[in-house]
């Protein structure tokens, strides 16, 4: 889970770090930065309410990109990415996820297990362009799963274990 100081790095399919991210959810005020290898802020998500239907504001290059609203399926999650028109389908227990733009998928999610026995997010991001938000995103929806199952914790880290490929 994300806490105050806390920075996961984000690396490629050749173990290359490209992105930093820092913050924490949960409480008033939760944000989370995303930030690329020079240290320039790209994309940052703001918490901005409380309880079973959190909302959150998304900022890319400082200025307002959409905002995040979570309903509930019978078997799956469903959030809608306001201004973007984005919609986001899966389940937070299997952790697999698809990112829509009207018909266009625009990202998946899915836990995979390397030779190594660790379990490991991999995204498959449609344009780099989407990458900043598409990850902020992602945190987001692992922070909800860990609160939800915190076994979870355990089994797959977001950090250190990210793999993106481009469709």
């Amino acid at each position: 889970m994300f806490e105050i100081g806390t920075q996961l790095t984000f690396r490629d399919s050749d173990k290359k770090i490209i992105y930093f991210l820092s913050g924490h959810l949960g409480g008033h005020q939760g944000r989370i930065d995303l930030f690329d290898i020079q240290g320039k802020l790209l994309a940052e998500a703001r918490q901005k309410s409380l309880g079973f239907f959190p909302k959150f504001i998304f900022l890319e290059d400082g200025h307002y990109a959409g905002s995040l609203r979570r309903y509930y399926g019978i078997n799956h999650d469903m959030l809608f990415v306001k201004k973007l028109n984005w919609f986001i389908f899966g389940n937070l227990f299997t952790f697999n996820y698809k990112v829509f733009k009207g018909r266009d998928c625009i990202m998946k999610i899915h836990e995979v297990t390397l030779p190594d026995g660790g379990n490991y997010l991999e995204f498959e991001i449609s344009h780099k362009e989407y990458e900043p938000l598409c990850l902020c995103i992602a945190s987001i929806l692992d922070y909800w799963a860990k609160m939800r199952n915190p076994s979870r914790s355990k089994q797959t880290e977001l950090n250190n274990n990210l793999n993106i490929n481009y469709s």
